[in-house]
């Protein structure tokens, strides 16, 4: 079918608009609406040795990887060989010895659902074997089910229990069981992905670009096995696009049906709230925006940046695929644009309320986030507050540069939102102890406690 130019062009006309304002090497980015799938692609593969970026080129797409894994855990639950309320020590008996974690207390529901209670990234800032054994030494930040902070590594632990539960590795798994009767052409290893045309990924500095090489927590440019289930997969804007409309279905690219409507359902309505506008499904962020829900996956590796968004209601599905490490913004303006014009739903900047006062002293002090120390002061206007990052020293792995200094602003007494930082707005919620001063925030979507 010819590509519906009242769509793609205005589409292709965003993409480029966005590529040229954000100086980003190229971007692809695709629609489903009506049943439909279209693309735009615009710009190059890589700056040293260019090649058009197409709806097939590929791209690692990060954690849009942890949507497949909750679909392969639901695959394995209408198989009857597990069950969401199953504590992980049913399957994995001897993760509890090996890492400490109360593997009795965590279901597989949490795991999917941020809600494991532990700091998930600490697989990338200790970084030394490629194990899940050092989350013997990652922070427990609140008890399995009682809060929600997003996590990376409860995902490598669902990645071992499908190998466990399926008795085949991961990869092979969701090939066979989820790329292969999709037609999505998907890898999680170099060897396999250097034989198609994949994009590169840069560092973009004012009007610099430049490739990126052996930089961030990556041992190399593909994820070490490990953190394969929590962000290995590499695919493309078609690749994508049929992700989505299984979303939409549960069907197979001959037309069988793979999943059921209600595990489909079960996968994305809520199972956790995480602040006053986001809500957490089987991996799906939920956002109620004006005019409609839309579902979110996000995903971010050393120099790639993408989003998948389902608006379930009217059928519409966005994809932005960016291979710059300031692609956020890139993405953001498509993803609001076609929500607004194809699914009728308008997102927004959270606005501040002046009404709210702030007494600085409840939230002034140190936060540990997974990646930075966090320092909260008093703000430049008053019922405002400023974050600054430093590098943290207590950690030999990877540490990110520090993100300037930013300013929050009140949205309730809870909520505040950044006024100043450089791409989208940022947002996070505040959780307070008995004195009444703030003991952690959220950072990222993840929870910063107090340590000072």
């Amino acid at each position: 079918m010819a590509p519906d130019l009242g769509i793609a062009e205005p589409l292709a006309a965003v993409l480029a608009e966005q590529v040229e304002t954000h100086g980003v090497p190229g971007a692809a980015a695709g629609l489903l609406v009506g049943g439909e799938p279209l693309t735009a692609c615009v710009g190059v593969t890589n700056v040293e040795h260019p090649l058009p970026l197409t709806d097939t080129t590929l791209f690692q797409v990060a954690s849009i990887t942890k949507t497949f894994v909750s679909a392969a855990v639901m695959l394995l639950a209408e198989d009857g060989r597990l069950s969401l309320e199953d504590p992980v020590g049913k399957h994995l008996p001897d993760l509890a010895g090996r890492t400490g974690l109360d593997t009795d207390a965590i279901t597989v529901e949490h795991l999917l659902s941020h809600q494991a209670g532990f700091d998930g990234d600490h697989l990338f800032v200790g970084r030394i074997p490629d194990s899940l054994d050092q989350l013997r030494d990652a922070r427990r930040l609140f008890e399995p089910g009682t809060g929600v902070s997003y996590n990376n590594a409860a995902f490598s632990i669902a990645g071992e229990l499908i190998t466990a539960v399926a008795e085949t590795p991961f990869e092979p798994f969701v090939q066979e069981r989820l790329l292969d009767p999709l037609g999505i052409v998907g890898f999680f290893t170099a060897d396999q992905a250097i034989t198609h045309r994949v994009a590169a990924p840069h560092l973009v500095v004012g009007a610099e670009q430049a490739v990126l090489r052996g930089s961030g927590w990556q041992p190399g440019w593909e994820l070490a096995p490990v953190d394969r289930a929590a962000g290995g997969l590499v695919t493309s804007v078609d690749g994508l696009l049929r992700w989505a409309r299984f979303q939409l279905d549960g069907r197979a690219a001959d037309g069988a049906e793979l999943l059921t409507a209600a595990s489909l359902d079960r996968m994305h309505r809520p199972a956790a709230t995480l602040d006053r506008w986001t809500e957490i499904g089987l991996d799906w962020f939920i956002q109620h925006g004006e005019g409609g829900v839309a579902l979110d996956h996000g995903g971010l590796t050393v120099g790639y940046c993408s989003v998948l968004v389902l608006a379930p209601e009217p059928g519409v599905a966005v994809v932005s695929l960016t291979h710059a490490t300031n692609g956020a913004a890139v993405n953001q303006a498509v993803r609001r644009w076609a929500l607004a014009e194809h699914a009728g739903i308008v997102e927004r900047d959270a606005d501040p309320d002046p009404a709210v006062a702030v007494d600085a002293a409840r939230f002034e002090g140190r936060f540990l986030y997974p990646f930075a120390q966090l320092t909260i002061t008093a703000g430049p206007e008053p019922n405002t507050l400023t974050v600054t990052s430093t590098r943290r020293d207590d950690v030999d792995g990877w540490k990110p540069p520090p993100d300037p200094p930013m300013t929050l602003a009140f949205v309730d007494e809870r909520h505040a939102v950044t006024t100043d930082a450089v791409g989208p707005q940022r947002r996070t919620q505040f959780g307070f102890d008995a004195d009444d001063r703030a003991a952690w925030m959220t950072w990222g979507s993840r929870r910063a406690v107090r340590n000072g």
